[in-house]
């Protein structure tokens, strides 16, 4: 979950969100889980902190300079590790305009930022933030939290908050390649008309200082509007009744009740609702498990499609229902379209939580079974190893999380043909079952047998390798060795006086045709080409 979704589980659970100070805390121990929650809860704290921190200079200030201002406190927030003094980018014109304005939060420095959301964080939630409070390579979910909270529209690219991601920038198109509109710069400076280079493009280029954030890269500001949806206890009440008859057994009274709830819930919600598109959701998995695969795939691609319009394409209910439909898509028979699902779910993931997340594991695992059906075995290999490389961060390398996923590593291994490799991660998950569950567990007994079968498959392959080996090297030709005086050597069906080469008419053998050479063969006499063109030297002498 992110942010947003962390609080709804708060308010649901009837807790307030003055507690993410006490959740955190809570989730301070060894186990990764808890500490990808810690840092999620903290993230949110720093996030509601900013939001407080900035919103005095926000509230004071003109629309000209809103772009300019969100610019240099985001900057101040996460482009410090680029330029540790951002500087803003306002337009010095306009100050004489908006003399009533204030304008201290030009002089805002990343310390005074980070001092005042560490006050407001002690405040609010009574926690103490540490020095290093954003992680490096968060600065991505940081921002989309931030922009989530004050309503920011940014533009959507590769933004640099680091100095190598920002050398890597800036080896793109050069900047007079860079087009610009109507002739303007992107910094809404004045244009140097004294300079000898009058290029808009180099200008904006050699004016703009090096910083991850520009004016022009705000977009706009919407307003968040805070709404409490009323709920609907009859449609509500359909939908579990639905569940209750089909626990008992009444197929049929349980499908009607879903439908009758899924009506009601459109009727009272409308057709674009995110109530709506939960039900979607649940009434896929209900279907799914009826074994009405094909009526859970339509369900579960109208719950995608509602929750992307409602809540957003990088919501965490919009990631969920990506990857329930490719469940269902693969169950169905459409691997390839349950892989795209997939990757698309995984690709949103990676900004919404960042990369190597605890709940990752399982998704990534589903993707590699999904490649094995397609016999794609070398690709399924690379993500199980994915998933494997995870699990050993998330649950320890002597888990018995880790042990599954090195017994389906060992299997894709063997398909890939790589049977070392296989007997290798085989007895590794074997040594695990066993040390963790014991000899007489149903997972080391069944890591044994695939052991034992593992190894004799690989004993034989490699002698069978040797072999071919071996007759490769006795099937081998020779080169022949020619030594000055001597002949060389007749090829097979070949005799030692064919095999010198004849003088005279006999060595124009090899330059006539297949008639010719069935003529002589026959004894007939045949006239070589050759001979012809030599018999008329005076002709071409005549022509010349």
């Amino acid at each position: 979950m992110d942010g947003q979704s962390l609080a709804s589980l708060l308010h649901k659970r009837g807790i307030n969100i003055r507690y993410l100070g006490v959740v955190a805390r809570l989730a301070d121990k060894e186990d990764p889980r808890l500490q990808a929650l810690r840092q999620l809860t903290i993230q949110e704290m720093i996030a509601r902190g900013f939001k407080h921190a900035v919103s005095k200079p926000l509230k004071s200030l003109s629309p000209p300079f809103a772009q300019a201002c969100i610019a240099h406190l985001l900057n101040c927030l996460v482009g410090s590790d680029l330029n540790p003094k951002p500087t803003p980018e306002t337009d010095s014109s306009l100050k004489t305009l908006y003399s009533e304005d204030d304008f201290s939060w030009e002089n805002l420095t990343p310390e005074e930022i980070r001092s005042e959301i560490v006050r407001h964080v002690k405040l609010r939630y009574r926690y103490d933030l540490d020095d290093k409070w954003i992680e490096s390579g968060k600065q991505l979910q940081l921002l989309r939290e931030v922009c989530l909270r004050l309503g920011f529209q940014l533009e959507a690219k590769d933004y640099a908050f680091v100095k190598d991601a920002a050398a890597a920038s800036t080896q793109t198109p050069a900047a007079s390649d860079v087009p610009t509109t109507n002739g303007t710069s992107g910094n809404n400076k004045k244009k140097n008309k004294k300079g000898g280079d009058h290029s808009p493009a180099r200008q904006t280029a050699a004016a703009a200082p090096v910083q991850t954030f520009h004016p022009d890269n705000v977009l706009n500001i919407v307003p968040i509007v805070k709404e409490a949806s009323p709920r609907s206890v009859l449609a509500e009440e359909a939908l579990e009744a639905g569940r209750i008859s089909l626990s008992q057994d009444q197929k049929e009274l349980g499908q009607e009740l879903l439908l009758e709830s899924l009506s009601l819930h459109e009727q009272i919600y409308g057709i674009l609702h995110p109530e709506v598109a939960r039900v979607y959701y649940a009434l896929s998995t209900i279907y799914y498990s009826l074994d009405e695969k094909n009526a859970a795939v339509e369900l579960a691609r109208k719950a995608v499609i509602i929750s992307e319009r409602t809540l957003g394409v990088d919501h965490a209910e919009t990631i969920l229902s990506y990857l329930n439909l490719s469940l269902f898509e693969h169950a169905s028979g459409n691997t390839k379209n349950a892989l795209a699902y997939v990757r698309h779910a995984l690709d949103l993931w990676k900004v919404v939580y960042g990369l190597k997340h605890p709940d990752s594991i399982t998704t990534i695992n589903n993707a590699a079974v999904m490649l094995q059906s397609l016999k794609q075995y070398h690709e399924s290999r690379q993500w199980f190893e994915a998933s494997l490389a995870i699990c050993e961060e998330v649950s320890g390398k002597q888990s018995v999380n880790t042990a599954t996923l090195l017994f389906q590593l060992a299997q894709a291994l063997a398909l890939d043909r790589d049977s070392k490799g296989a007997v290798n991660k085989m007895r590794e998950a074997f040594n695990i079952f066993k040390t963790e569950l014991g000899p007489e567990d149903r997972n080391t007994k069944e890591a044994e047998a695939w052991l034992e079968s593992l190894t004799q498959s690989a004993v034989s392959l490699a002698k069978h390798a040797k072999v071919v080996q071996e007759r490769k090297l006795l099937l081998r030709p020779r080169a022949p060795r020619v030594s000055m005086g001597t002949r060389p050597q007749p090829q097979v069906g070949q005799s030692a006086s064919e095999a010198v080469t004849p003088r005279g008419s006999g060595g124009e053998l090899g330059q006539r045709s297949i008639d010719d050479l069935v003529k002589y063969i026959n004894g007939e006499q045949t006239k070589s080409p050759s001979k012809k063109k030599q018999t008329n030297p005076k002709r071409r002498q005549q022509r010349a």
